[in-house]
């Protein structure tokens, strides 16, 4: 890893105590020689909100919020390729790295070495010849109003593999894939698998299956003719798809960079504290823990 030179901290405005945090966090960066900035994160999660130059000038950037903060953040720091510290104020989630009380500790962690930047696939949506859409989480084709149905063909590498009518249709990455696609009941993919989730949400009459498909596939969601529809990009962005679109989806040239302190399979005792699995754990013995006591974090 590159020694981190200039630093940015953004926060989400409306969550109380988060510009505090990333005043104090870009202070510690500053006592260590880090010339360091703090900045509002934008609203509009399709705009960079007049940051975008200074993220992509910062060797890393920290951000405060929940995950829809970090997402955020990590998809606007994807094009300069500048790697994501996410601090998470409240509930849990699975992209900050730090709560709010480890943030210090850990941020001087990394900035003297220690740790590790994980990269994470996205994936990039095309609407016929128009416009493109890069995703970190999921891209989703649903009715253009709540209660309307949607009915989508899946094609993969030129074969027509199946055919949905449900209330959408999800394509989720890695990432995406402990989120929407997972409380429909998705699998869980490792965080730096390239594979893509392709599962309806309440599908009628038709497949509840989910496929796992690999990234390099081909992979076109055909709207049916007479159906309209929108296309939510990352839970934020929305583009209406007229009937008989075809959306092309496949991989996006960026890759989100996430900061983590701990070794890889430090995933996978997260995934089992945070999603409750392990709340009879006491039976399996005193010498069995869902922690990787091997890590050295701070």
């Amino acid at each position: 890893m590159s020694p981190v030179r200039r630093m940015g901290a953004v926060y989400h405005p409306a969550i109380e105590g988060a510009e505090a945090v990333a005043h104090e966090l870009a202070n510690l960066a500053t006592q260590r020689g880090v010339e360091s900035w703090v900045a509002e994160l934008p609203r509009d999660a399709g705009s960079s909100g007049g940051i975008g130059e200074a993220v992509a000038g910062s060797d890393l950037l920290v951000c405060v919020g929940g995950d829809g903060t970090v997402l955020h953040a990590s998809a606007l720091a994807a094009r300069s390729e500048t790697p994501v510290f996410g601090v998470r104020m409240g509930r849990l989630g699975f992209l900050a790295e730090s709560t709010e009380p480890e943030a210090g500790a850990g941020l001087l962690a990394f900035l003297d070495g220690k740790g590790r930047v994980e990269e994470r696939t996205m994936l990039r949506a095309q609407v016929g010849d128009g416009l493109s859409f890069d995703a970190l989480n999921d891209i989703v084709i649903g009715g253009e109003h709540l209660g309307r149905t949607v009915s989508v063909g899946l094609r993969v590498d030129g074969v027509l593999l199946a055919e949905y009518r449900a209330d959408a249709v999800i394509a989720a990455t890695a990432t995406g894939s402990t989120g929407y696609a997972l409380a429909v009941g998705g699998p869980i993919l490792h965080p730096t698998s390239g594979d893509v989730i392709v599962t309806p949400v309440a599908p009628h009459l038709s497949y509840t299956n989910a496929l796992v498909l690999p990234g390099s596939a081909d992979i076109e969601l055909v709207v049916a003719r007479g159906i309209r529809a929108l296309m939510i990009v990352d839970g934020a962005t929305e583009e209406p798809i007229e009937s008989g679109a075809v959306v092309r989806i496949g991989p996006s040239p960026f890759r989100a960079r996430f900061v983590r302190l701990g070794k890889e399979r430090q995933f996978y005792a997260n995934l089992a504290r945070r999603l409750g699995w392990l709340r009879i754990d006491h039976a399996l013995g005193p010498d069995v823990s869902t922690e990787d006591t091997s890590d050295e974090r701070p």
